[in-house]
């Protein structure tokens, strides 16, 4: 006797739920005039924060952020295929950072990537933050979903405030980006740096896992006080997490208020 039981369809799920229901509302933002978000409590002033995402309509994701002054583009396309035979089992990283001419108070040449009345090749510095970045993001995005695929960042750095607000703000702008393309991740990553004197301690950190997913230290400080400023770093962590997820919330109410108005008319 056949059963009834269609084997080739793949029933939802018994219940549904409305993503909304779990937002919760943060409190420590105001909503500026661009549907950006930007902190105005929590954070010193040369640390606020403005975040906005799918600025680039051709990307598959893209974000805008500023922390202090310094000002971060950040595009997301794929995942697409590869032929790459390293990509066979999980997803490939393509990270390209790269400096406005404008970017930094001497210019710089977009061709030779030198500064003006230097002879010196100055790639070197933005290879090694593409490789901070991957080492960030590689514990936090789910590699195994997308075989055989490939997921290009692209980073261009509009402004440079200081070397303490760099990288943060680069992981910060790809991790609203990645969320923006729908990547599947296990947390968001957020860093925060801290300029101790002559040491720069950077601290990429996941807070829904609580786990450090990389630590950049250039310097010289005691066991003690390392372990207070990667705290404190931690903390700020938090704060800047906090500012990621009023963002989604909010385009998420947006869009289902769009939705509601598209089924009314």
């Amino acid at each position: 006797m056949l059963s009834n039981t269609n084997c080739g369809w793949v029933d939802g799920p018994e219940e549904l739920f409305d993503p909304l229901q779990f937002a919760v509302d943060l409190e420590m933002t105001d909503k500026s005039s661009d549907n950006g978000v930007r902190d105005v409590n929590s954070l010193k002033n040369d640390d606020r924060v403005f975040i906005s995402k799918g600025l680039i309509t051709k990307a598959n994701g893209s974000s805008y952020v500023e922390l202090g002054l310094t000002k971060i583009t950040c595009s997301i396309y794929g995942p697409h295929e590869t032929t790459t035979d390293e990509s066979y089992s999980k997803c490939l990283l393509d990270t390209s950072i790269k400096f406005s001419p404008f970017s930094r108070p001497k210019r710089i040449d977009p061709l030779r990537i030198t500064y003006e009345n230097s002879n010196e090749m100055d790639d070197t510095e933005e290879a090694e933050l593409c490789s901070m970045l991957e080492e960030c993001l590689l514990p936090c995005i789910l590699l195994h979903k997308y075989p055989k695929s490939q997921i290009d960042i692209i980073i261009d750095i509009i402004q440079e405030d200081n070397e303490a607000n760099l990288l943060s703000a680069i992981v910060l702008s790809t991790t609203v980006a990645l969320i923006d393309a729908c990547i599947e991740l296990y947390d968001t990553v957020v860093a925060k740096s801290l300029k101790i004197d002559s040491n720069l301690l950077t601290v990429c950190y996941m807070p829904n896992l609580a786990q450090v997913s990389s630590l950049f230290f250039d310097g010289e400080l005691t066991t003690n006080e390392l372990d207070k400023y990667v705290d404190e770093c931690i903390k700020q962590c938090h704060i800047l997490h906090k500012a990621i997820c009023k963002v989604i919330i909010d385009d998420l109410k947006n869009k289902d208020q769009e939705s509601k108005q598209t089924k009314i008319a």
